[in-house]
């Protein structure tokens, strides 16, 4: 009997166990959709004059983070996501898959403490040898410094002015910024310690990403190869250009 019964009691203890964990599990996913679900909500609704103010604002992201986001199986597609949180504008850098999956992601936070659109005026003689690529996809998104620094200088002149056509396309306010892998493999390829991420307006007057490779809070004017620069752009904007919606 006392046998029968410790049988009947580790039974008991081993399904409470088990639907603990589970609702452990559960209680975390929740917690991690709910963020989700918050980052891009508050980006959506939020008044963007609040947080776009015409101050430079700069978001530098590890060369090591870039490519653990990276090295996952079936990459498609790199995407660098604003988003707020905590009543802060945050970028998330998210790859997928073709189907869209998110295969892994990582929050990226603002840094005060740099002084980009300055470096890059001070850069605009630099010119970089986009024949030098031989990746095609590569070379598209290959942004010179005097483009770069148009871009940043422009954005910090009008971007507390018609914030919503700024970021919005037909209406439709921007989800997220995408590369394609081995665009983002070419920077880490610079052995920079960071490529920072700085907010532009394009050619077309929208809201655009300004990329360029950092260490030591300074923009890497030099390429291992013995080249320069260089920064990047034309990131794919949602909307107008989703791939996978």
């Amino acid at each position: 009997m006392k046998i029968k019964h410790f049988t009947q009691a580790f039974i008991v203890f081993g399904l409470l166990f088990f639907v603990s964990c589970n609702q452990e599990e559960t209680t975390l996913e929740t917690i991690e959709q709910s963020t989700e679900d918050l980052f891009a909500k508050n980006w959506q609704e939020a008044d963007l004059s609040e947080f776009f103010t015409g101050e430079e604002m700069n978001y530098p992201i590890a060369t090591q983070l870039l490519q653990n986001v990276l090295n996952h199986k079936d990459v498609y597609q790199i995407r660098f996501v604003p988003g707020i949180l905590n009543n802060k504008l945050q970028v998330k850098v998210v790859s997928i898959d073709a189907k869209g999956t998110v295969l892994a992601e990582e929050f990226i936070k603002q840094t005060e403490s740099l002084a980009i659109s300055e470096q890059l005026n001070k850069l605009r003689e630099i010119s970089f040898n986009k024949e030098a690529i031989i990746d095609p996809t590569v070379a598209k998104h290959i942004l010179q410094f005097n483009e770069a620094a148009g871009f940043v200088n422009s954005w910090q002149q009008k971007s507390n002015t018609d914030i919503n056509e700024i970021t919005s396309y037909n209406g439709e306010r921007i989800r997220h910024f995408a590369l394609e892998p081995n665009v983002v493999q070419h920077m880490i390829g610079l052995e920079s310690e960071s490529i920072n991420l700085s907010w532009g307006l394009n050619n077309d007057n929208k809201l655009t990403t300004v990329l360029v490779p950092i260490t030591n809070n300074r923009i890497e004017t030099a390429t291992k190869n013995g080249g320069s620069g260089p920064a990047y752009d034309f990131t794919l904007p949602c909307p107008n250009t989703c791939d996978p919606d």
